[in-house]
């Protein structure tokens, strides 16, 4: 029976294509990595959580701020999935009122 193996620059296209450069989802990947880990060693902590009910879309939200700094670090849901839930409750409360 023969042995199933690439030949030479098939071996060589992938030996080159193993080492390129990295690409965008592995450079997110080492970033979130990081991040990761700062928060794990206390580098990054937040320091006031806040959750709020939105009305229009009946969702709680949350967010983590840095109070020194001022910055939102984490928000949930994101902007996007309540600009889709106050949407949805538009289209219930439309349906309602017929």
């Amino acid at each position: 029976m023969a042995s199933i193996t690439p030949s030479q620059p098939v071996r060589e296209a992938l030996a080159r294509r193993v080492t390129s450069e990295p690409g965008p989802a592995t450079e997110v990947a080492e970033r979130q990595r990081a991040e990761n880990a700062a928060e794990q060693k206390g580098e990054l902590a937040p320091d006031r959580v806040a959750i709020a009910l939105d009305a229009e879309s009946q969702r709680f939200v949350s967010t983590l701020t840095d109070t020194s700094t001022a910055e939102m670090l984490r928000k949930y849901p994101s902007e996007s999935q309540l600009a889709y839930s106050r949407a949805v409750m538009a289209y219930l409360r439309a349906q309602m009122g017929k």
